[in-house]
């Protein structure tokens, strides 16, 4: 999955920590930079055009893309060679398509509509040269709400436009002038970067911006470890038994029938069955609780190895093994987990 930072002209961010942010991050595999030149608070002005450039320069020198969020009357100073514009306001239709035959260009993701894009399609607009990005809402309280999100990222997505949206800065520095950090989700204001990013995984999108301009290490790499196919729960590991352990720590797929209780995943018995081990009921056979991790044992007959996730209160069973549980911080992401999708535990 290829994600990005934020970088800031004329800011609380100095200009030696904006280049070596940008270092950093292409060292650590990031494909994109965003910035804004749109950023009223700048308290630098006088330099910004050459602040600006030099970002870009070394942007480019590190093979990050760049993404300038631009609007209508400021966008034609920053029309550079290789730079992808967010459009903001101002841009109309036609201008829009238009655009799109000589550069990428990338869409507000959390205002286009579906008539729009019918629009565009119908203008000859390429849609090979456009992906969209969402905002993210430095007022708190003012973010997107997680429904509203996840039916403009399927609009998007059914025309096969890829969509990016921004993480907070939980540890790290966070923009002036509010430093209330800027997610795209209400939601993630104060989640850690790495869960926020997790959760827009489940949410589908395809990339993931650090929308503060001085994430910490562990933020940057967080981000730049993700993998787009799956979703990561961090989990409580409640077992020794180590034929277990070693199918927990493999990859799954939820089913694609959604069962009223649990979540059910597609490989657990195929694991069992590849180890070539079995899985005693001597073990944790108590009552299960939502965002338990439960197992099937040898008692189960043709059911032993298959692995669930509890999304119900359930009673003790002696044919089922509770082996983990997702932390409690962390349950929510079940309710986002969709039929077919990818997902494995981290263990802490």
């Amino acid at each position: 999955m290829q994600n990005g930072i934020s970088v800031y002209v004329g800011l609380e961010y100095d200009k030696a920590k904006n280049l070596s942010l940008i270092e950093t991050a292409a060292n650590m595999g990031f494909r994109y930079m965003f910035t804004s030149v749109q950023i009223p608070e700048s308290v630098n002005a006088d330099n910004f055009f050459e602040d600006f450039t030099d970002i870009v320069t070394t942007a480019v020198t590190n093979g990050l893309e760049i993404i300038v969020d631009v609007n209508a009357e400021n966008f034609a100073q920053y029309d550079v060679e290789g730079i992808t514009l967010r459009l903001d306001d101002g841009f109309d239709l036609e201008r829009t398509a238009l655009l799109t035959h000589s550069r990428k260009i990338q869409l507000n993701a959390s205002t286009v509509t579906r008539d729009f894009l019918l629009q565009l399609r119908r203008s000859g607009a390429d849609f090979e040269r456009i992906t969209a990005l969402h905002n993210f809402y430095p007022h708190p309280n003012t973010g997107l709400d997680t429904y509203y999100f996840d039916n403009q990222n399927r609009i998007l997505h059914d025309f096969g436009i890829k969509v990016g949206a921004f993480v907070p800065s939980k540890d790290g520095q966070r923009r002036l002038p509010l430093c209330e950090g800027l997610p795209t989700l209400e939601d993630c204001r104060n989640f850690s970067t790495d869960l926020s990013a997790r959760f827009l995984i489940a949410l589908d999108v395809d990339f993931v911006i650090i929308g503060d301009g001085a994430p910490t290490q562990e933020e940057l790499q967080a981000v730049a470890s993700l993998d787009g196919e799956e979703v990561i729960f961090r989990t409580k590991l409640l077992t020794n038994d180590m034929t277990t352990a070693r199918i927990l720590t493999r990859q799954f797929t939820r089913r694609a029938d959604v069962s009223k209780s649990v979540i059910r995943a597609v490989e657990g018995r195929q694991y069992l069955e590849e180890l070539g081990g079995k899985i005693s009921p001597k073990a944790n056979n108590r009552m299960r609780s939502f965002g338990d991790v439960t197992i099937d044992n040898e008692n189960f007959g043709r059911y032993a190895g298959e692995v669930q996730i509890l999304q119900d209160e359930l009673p003790a069973d002696g044919r089922v093994n509770t082996v983990a549980h997702i932390l409690d911080e962390e349950v929510f992401l079940l309710g986002y987990l969709k039929p077919r999708r990818k997902f494995s535990f981290k263990f802490i």
